[in-house]
């Protein structure tokens, strides 16, 4: 029954802000990203600086690989990546990134970021993907293991960054395109931009409707993104703004005998949501001499209105507000010392969050406030051409207050978090290049984690900390490129649901480790290969769970594999083919915390073909995904009966699509 329980409340926590969900084919980039070169890089200074002139490993998906894939969303891009592991926990493309292997809390440990500022929710509810349009995209990087110095809590695993598009000076361009697919789905874009010397003026909008794989599934969403600039001879001043509407039904999970029976039916054929919300970003760059001086000043707002159990007695109607404010000036200092040259960039953040949330069911009516203020510093010294160091550290305070007004309870954290890291790279031929880094990181309990909705009990939790350390060796060899890396986490205060006390805990001690290698081949101009494979342990480091001793057992959600092939084919002029092959091992139930299911998460491969041509402006699209038609979830809870429910994922699908450039 307990488990039971801790099985509902999670559908709760994990469905109340859920938002869109499509069925339009994912698939891989056409070109494999970069890990090396002259590509630029913000996520890891928070500057842009070339990619070789930072200590630590980065990977760069290009705006050019974004416009050769025709994945719908972000994490379809993501899960092509070693080390990243994307859970579907309703058929929403706000889906659960997990870096390096957390588990159901993945995304709570994954920090990403949106043109720098971050997005990442302080509840338990994934980053609103979907109001992320593709198109609107210029790179995606990838920091892993990195973050907490620079932007704060929720880095453990580590920080992907979104830059979005900016108007190219003197030239005016539009776009729009068309798309259906299989279940009844449909989408269309459409943007302009235009710039000349100084000003410039991007502007994306994007519609998506589908029916989806399973009953009472359906899907309306929109979202329009704008981005304007003034550029001048010492430095920049912009404004972005987004919004988003999103109406989408939510199927809820099956049992084990249900998914057999029939796994596109619907357990609760009345529940929705509907999300809406948006942001605006103003910041600045001016340069002082040799030095940067950058500011951000940046809101979020979002309001989503959900019903679970809409066709039972126990319908719950719940209504979330949240609105979140940042200020974040920073300085980029370059000197020398010593005939060393240094680069240090300093800064400061200042982040307010508000929540408001109503429950109809439990007569409940939850506020909570976040206030944080921290500062960091980072320093980067060049020892000559082949070596590189850093060092930084954040020093951060958190004011934390929570009530539940209709229970009369409340509670005030004050907390006081440190968090530093040390890396150096060093080139030991043209070919051949080594890196470390050590360091700390933590993550803040959330809403979420300290309110138990059911009973309005209030429990502030220890903030989780992380010692992490990672090696890796990078090579080039001819025309291929290669990366392996290898780390270790020890993570104290782990935030995680016991189901036996059916409160947010703080685990006993856990421990990550793990090794990610890839290797990307260009075997000529018109072939390009990859592949990657990562091999992920976490487990308990000591300690018992309800009772039971859980030394050495696996965290649940975790595969042990996973590996991605994939190829690039321009097999006549302007015509190309593109295959994606992606594995996920097994892995123990959600809940399984004890390791005693005699069951594990059944693994999964899947294969993608997409086929395109470009003709005067045209790019033409069609593609199947799930070629072979799998069976399969990506996530399932333990429900103690002794079953479990899951989240049956789409079969075989095929999509046609069509945009069209004015240049």
């Amino acid at each position: 029954m307990q488990s039971f329980l801790r099985f509902t409340y999670r559908q709760f926590t994990l469905r109340v802000a859920i938002t869109a969900v499509t069925t339009l084919p994912a698939y891989a980039q056409l070109k494999p990203a970069t890990t090396l070169g002259d590509e630029v890089v913000v996520t890891a200074t928070r500057f842009k600086e070339p990619q070789q002139a930072i200590p630590i490993g980065v990977t760069v998906i290009t705006a050019e690989q974004i416009h050769d894939s025709t994945a719908s969303f972000v994490p379809e891009l993501l899960m092509q990546f070693p080390g990243i592991h994307v859970r579907d926990n309703s058929g929403s493309p706000n889906q659960q990134v997990d870096m390096r292997g957390f588990g159901i809390f993945g995304d709570q440990n994954t920090l990403v970021l949106l043109d720098g500022q971050r997005i990442s929710e302080n509840e338990q509810s994934s980053v609103n993907w979907a109001a992320i349009p593709l198109s609107s995209i210029e790179r995606i990087e990838i920091m892993r293991g990195s973050g907490a110095v620079l932007y704060g809590g929720g880095a453990t695993g580590g920080t992907i960054n979104i830059i979005t598009k900016t108007a190219e000076k003197r030239r005016k361009s539009a776009f729009f395109g068309a798309g259906v697919a299989t279940y009844n789905t449909s989408d269309a874009r459409a943007g302009f931009s235009v710039a000349n010397d100084r000003v410039g003026l991007i502007v994306n909008g994007n519609h998506l409707a589908t029916d989806n794989y399973r009953a009472n599934n359906q899907l309306r969403q929109d979202d329009a993104q704008a981005d304007l600039r003034y550029s001048g001879e010492r430095g920049t001043l912009y404004a972005k703004f987004g919004a988003d509407d999103q109406q989408l039904q939510l199927p809820g999970s099956l049992s084990q005998t249900q998914i057999a029976r029939n796994p596109r039916l619907a357990a609760t054929p009345g529940d929705f949501s509907h999300i809406s919300g948006g942001y605006g970003n103003l910041g600045g760059e001016y340069k002082l001499g040799e030095a940067q001086l950058a500011l951000n000043a940046s809101y979020r707002g979002k309001q989503a209105n959900s019903a679970f159990f809409v066709a039972t007695p126990f319908r719950n109607n719940i209504s979330t507000h949240v609105n979140v404010a940042s200020v974040n000036p920073r300085a980029k200092i370059p000197f020398t010392i010593g005939g060393l040259n240094n680069t240090l960039v300093a800064g400061a953040d200042w982040d307010s969050w508000d929540y408001d949330q109503t429950a109809s069911a439990f007569f409940s009516h939850s506020v909570a406030t976040q206030r944080d203020t921290a500062y960091y510093v980072q320093d980067t010294l060049a020892l000559g051409e082949a070596t590189i160091l850093s060092a930084g550290g954040r020093a951060q305070s958190t004011t934390y207050n929570l009530a539940e007004i209709i229970g009369g309870n409340a509670a005030t954290q004050n907390r006081d978090l440190r968090a530093y890291e040390i890396a150096a790279r060093h080139k030991l031929n043209d070919a051949w290049g080594v890196y470390g880094k050590f360091g700390t990181s933590f993550r803040l309990a959330n809403i979420n984690d300290n309110f138990n909705l059911f009973s309005g009990a209030i429990a502030l939790l220890e903030p989780q900390t992380s010692h992490d350390r990672e090696i890796g060796a990078e090579l080039k060899l001819g025309r291929g490129s290669y990366r392996l890396a290898l780390y270790h986490m020890d993570i104290n205060h782990e935030i995680h649901l016991d189901p036996i006390a059916f409160n947010n805990v703080n685990l006993p001690p856990t421990r990550r480790y793990g090794a990610e290698l890839e290797g990307k081949w260009i075997v000529s101009p018109a072939l390009n290969l990859f592949a990657n494979y990562t091999y992920t342990v976490a487990k308990f480091r000591s300690g018992n769970f309800g009772g039971i001793d859980v030394t050495d057992k696996d965290v649940p959600l975790v595969p042990h594999g996973m590996a991605n092939a994939g190829m690039s084919w321009e097999f006549l002029p302007r015509t190309r083919v593109n295959a994606v092959a992606n594995y996920v091992g097994q892995q123990r139930f959600d809940s399984d915390d004890t390791n005693t299911f005699n069951q594990k998460m059944p693994s999964y491969t899947l294969l993608d073909l997409k086929l395109s041509h470009a003709y005067r402006g045209w790019l033409l699209n069609t593609g199947v995904k799930n070629l072979f038609n799998q069976k399969y979830f990506t996530y399932g809870v333990f429900t103690g009966f002794p079953t479990f429910n899951a989240y049956p994922a789409a079969e075989r699908s095929v999509f046609v699509s069509a945009q069209y450039e004015f240049k």
